[in-house]
């Protein structure tokens, strides 16, 4: 399998964290994309290819049992993904080239000023969003063969978006490097009433100020859980990061993912590739 991550160059890595172009089989069925606030455009650069999600994943039992799918969304050329509140599962396509776009929390919509209210499910195609001007875009992706260009191709496209850099110094910048605080701080701190803190908030991001915190604690179990190795103690990681009690920590896990925390890390042993990506998983 061919992998290439890039980061962007400033200004523009202040929206867009790194462009990742993936090419290659892999022997597993499914891809979960976890959920952490931000949003992914993905491209897929072989023309004639169709991509399949899922927004809902139902997951037995044991590390061998069928999951079963609902929520279907086929896409072709270039679509959002990220905007969900909970894990999303693609059916792991063999015949593909992707180029996938991993925008800062908030970045997207600094950007293109789309609110997110308009981005109504995962799978939506980006060009009812973007129009003409990403037609243009993917003509160029699909017809170069060199990677790099490609990418400065998308950098390129983008900068012509940055109008001034206020992003920057803007209340959700504050809110996600401050996340870790309690909300009334994060409001104290802001500026704003508490009501329109979160309909700003909701607007650039999809969710609440309070949903942006599960997800940050959620994504720093997976860190933990990237870290261990062998025997995990699930007492002490619910501990530490301060769930109610165990009961409340695997709620918490099954809410996001549709797996236990002990399926998910079984299954998430499956592959090297799941050391690479903090966002996508093969199972």
């Amino acid at each position: 399998m061919i992998f290439r991550k890039h980061i962007p160059t400033y200004p523009l890595s202040q929206y867009i964290e790194h462009i990742i172009y993936a090419n290659g089989p892999q022997h597993f069925p499914y891809l979960m994309e976890l959920p952490d606030g931000r949003i992914n455009l993905v491209i897929e650069l072989r023309d004639h290819t169709t991509n399949t999600l899922f927004t809902e994943a139902s997951f037995t039992k044991g590390d061998t049992a069928e999951p079963g799918f609902t929520g279907e969304h086929t896409m072709k050329h270039g679509w959002i993904s990220g905007a969900n509140a909970k894990a999303i599962v693609y059916k792991n396509n063999k015949d593909s080239a992707i180029l996938s776009i991993r925008f800062a929390v908030g970045g997207f919509y600094a950007l293109t000023k789309i609110p997110m209210s308009e981005i109504i499910h995962p799978g939506l195609e980006i060009e009812l969003l973007l129009g003409s001007s990403f037609s243009r875009l993917y003509q160029r992706l699909v017809n170069e063969t060199d990677i790099d260009k490609n990418f400065c191709h998308i950098e390129s496209y983008f900068q012509n978006y940055i109008q001034n850099n206020s992003f920057e110094t803007s209340v959700v910048k504050f809110i996600h490097t401050n996340i870790h605080q309690p909300i009334d701080w994060l409001v104290s701190r802001s500026g704003y009433s508490q009501k329109h803190l979160i309909h700003m908030v909701k607007k650039e991001t999809g969710f609440s100020p309070k949903y942006l915190q599960r997800l940050q604690r959620f994504q720093n179990v997976l860190g933990s859980l990237r870290q261990a190795s062998g025997q995990v103690n699930w007492a002490s990681i619910a501990n530490e990061h301060a769930y109610f009690d165990q009961s409340h920590f695997i709620k918490e896990f099954i809410h996001f993912t549709g797996l236990s925390p002990l399926e998910y890390f079984n299954r998430s042993l499956a592959s090297e590739h799941n050391k690479l990506l903090t966002d996508i998983q093969l199972f």
